[in-house]
């Protein structure tokens, strides 16, 4: 009777194996195929002279040590913010942070949208993984057309296809995205797509081109893909506008520097300052609000703009600490805090014309 309890078992046990091994491989992404470089190795990426990021391991290690202080609260179901305006001309640059690392930019007539994501959840199901806590601050049908989409990586909060899906049935936009993102986009429908390696750049119209820059993360949306395709920032140099910079998803590093140096002063950046506890491992991948002051720095960015907070428990530290520890670091390096602002969930502003 035993035997046949324990069979019974090891039978159940192979199939929820196999059937996770199916799973895993349904949701994996393309991997690129390309020539080796200092950040490809023909067959991974990885950011040069960077910590590696914890694999199975440290995440068994964190799932059964959480160090979360601070909980999260109930859903709040926040009004959504105003609709915003079709476009804006001239040199104005007008940033709605519409939630995580969705943030929509308007200039010189451009409407452009940074990793849009509108759905319930960033997993590949429906009924797990970690659920949104305020609703999207712009109404998806109140979003004005978007000529250019900014795809960082394809992390399941970062690439979320079926927004990414619905945007280009409605809008047809432009599309850049990182190294080996493209074939995953096209096998989902969506065309007009360009893929560019760090220090490339593409031009959208004579006023504007887009720069792909470093960043320090990793990627991966299912059990095979795990570094298959590149992760990266962008900034977008428009000549009425200035260069506005879109950092994406990155643990703190030299890059950040070298990219002030390249392309600084920025008349705006976009820094990530959630998801960073525990630091022993989430530091790798996710800066934390002191470091986001010091990219500020490191950039030579004259507006910053926080992103990746507020929205998704996707870390150990609470709803509101990315905030409240922004508020210490800026305190700390003696910088005002309208100079890195942490808007809410559907709020606006204006950088107003350059003297």
């Amino acid at each position: 009777m035993l035997s046949k309890i324990l069979l019974i078992l090891l039978v159940v046990l192979l199939l929820f194996v196999l059937i996770s091994i199916g799973i895993g491989y349904t949701i994996s992404a393309p991997r690129y195929k390309g020539p080796i470089s200092d950040h490809f190795d023909g067959n991974e990426f990885f950011t040069p002279n960077a910590p590696k990021p914890g694999g199975f391991k440290e995440v068994i290690g964190w799932q059964l040590n959480h160090e979360r202080t601070q909980p999260w609260g109930a859903f709040h179901n926040n009004q959504p913010g105003p609709p915003p305006p079709a476009r804006v001309s001239g040199d104005p640059v007008r940033v709605t942070f519409v939630n995580h690392s969705t943030v929509l930019l308007q200039f010189d007539g451009l409407n452009v949208l940074t990793d849009p994501i509108y759905e319930q959840r960033v997993s590949p199901f429906s009924f797990a993984g970690p659920k949104r806590n305020c609703p999207p601050g712009v109404r998806f049908e109140d979003l004005p057309k978007i000529d250019l989409l900014l795809l960082s990586h394809n992390h399941w909060d970062h690439l979320e296809i079926g927004t990414v899906k619905k945007l280009c049935a409605r809008d047809q936009p432009r599309i850049v995205c990182p190294l080996g993102v493209k074939a995953f986009l096209e096998q989902h429908g969506c065309q007009n797509v360009s893929e560019l390696d760090w220090q490339q750049s593409v031009s959208l119209n004579p006023q504007t081109t887009v720069h792909c820059v470093p960043a320090q993360h990793f990627s991966g949306r299912g059990l095979f893909d795990r570094n298959g395709t590149l992760w990266a920032g962008y900034v977008v140099d428009n000549k009425t506008a200035g260069k506005l910079y879109f950092a994406g998803d990155s643990g703190y590093g030299p890059h950040f520097r070298a990219i002030g140096e390249q392309f600084g002063p920025l008349r705006l950046a976009l820094i990530p300052i959630g998801a960073y506890k525990p630091n022993w491992f989430m530091s790798p991948v996710h800066c934390n609000p002191a470091e986001a002051v010091q990219i500020h720095e490191d950039v030579r960015s004259e507006q910053s703009v926080a992103i990746h907070f507020g929205t998704f428990p996707l870390a150990d530290d609470g709803e509101t600490e990315p905030v409240d520890d922004l508020r210490k670091a800026l305190i700390a390096k003696n910088i005002p805090a309208q100079r890195f602002r942490a808007l809410k969930a559907g709020e606006g502003f204006i950088l107003n014309s350059r003297p």
